[in-house]
């Protein structure tokens, strides 16, 4: 007996397997080439180098994460790639921008003698109408995961895209990260053209995602993102009153639920 039908709490069972990628684009595709940058699928081989690159990067640099200090914590890592490797890669909608003329660049196959020189990532999965939502409390150990999951989910919610868009479903983010030395170079916008690519192709049409970088919503208005809602962090407490995120950057002032519907 596998271990998902053992436990009915692990993360293959408590999260929607309804939808599946289009059997038409089964093979990975290249969504978006531009200026020696390429934006292709993450296929599994790629998956372990994706995770290391967000470990590395999105823990250490993505404003909830600094603030709570998930990257120094070893529970909350493990947590975070658990989330990564089984609800949302699995997916097989997330995209990683690589240089041109690398390993991987063509669609060839990547591996520990042949890695990818990943400049970019965009983890992204499909959310339905009807989904059940994560039970963070059971599927996490690390309070720290639990709090900065539980901070994103809550955004989440503030709208029913559903409702407002009239639609059933919609790519969801759950993370995007540019490589420290490609930053500024438009690395952030060609993930989110080839992301509206992908959506598309596959006929989902809306995107949504909670932004909670200064940068990263910048680049969303640029690439015709509208604004649902914000919460400045300032606001986020915990019931005694202390901050739900300490140690937030002092240029990181707010998260905002954004979303552009496909045309």
């Amino acid at each position: 007996m596998s271990d998902n039908l053992r436990n009915p709490h692990s993360f293959e069972n408590l999260v929607q397997t309804k939808w599946k990628r289009p059997q038409h684009l089964s093979q990975p595709k290249i969504w978006f080439k531009y200026n020696g940058t390429v934006v292709r699928d993450v296929t599994p081989d790629f998956d372990p180098f994706v995770m290391d690159f967000m470990q590395t990067h999105f823990l250490r640099d993505e404003p909830i994460n600094q603030s709570l200090r998930t990257a120094l914590d070893p529970l909350s890592v493990a947590d975070m790639r658990k989330l990564w490797s089984q609800v949302m890669l699995p997916r097989r909608v997330s995209i990683v921008a690589v240089q041109e003329g690398t390993f991987g660049a063509n669609l060839d196959e990547v591996d520990n003698e042949r890695p990818p020189k990943i400049v970019g990532v965009n983890l992204l999965f499909v959310s339905m109408r009807g989904d059940r939502p994560l039970p963070i409390n059971e599927i996490f150990k690390s309070d720290k995961a639990k709090r900065c999951v539980g901070t994103f989910v809550l955004m989440r919610g503030m709208v029913d895209v559903y409702e407002k868009y009239q639609v059933d479903l919609c790519i969801d983010g759950g993370g995007m990260c540019v490589s420290p030395e490609w930053r500024g170079k438009g690395i952030g916008q060609m993930l989110v053209t080839a992301r509206n690519n992908l959506c598309k192709e596959m006929g989902i049409p809306l995107t949504k995602t909670v932004f909670s970088a200064t940068q990263s919503q910048k680049v969303a208005v640029k690439g015709g993102f509208e604004l649902l809602a914000e919460r400045f962090y300032a606001d986020l407490t915990e019931e005694n009153g202390k901050p739900l995120l300490p140690n937030m950057h002092p240029d990181q002032k707010k998260m905002q639920l954004m979303a552009q519907r496909i045309k």
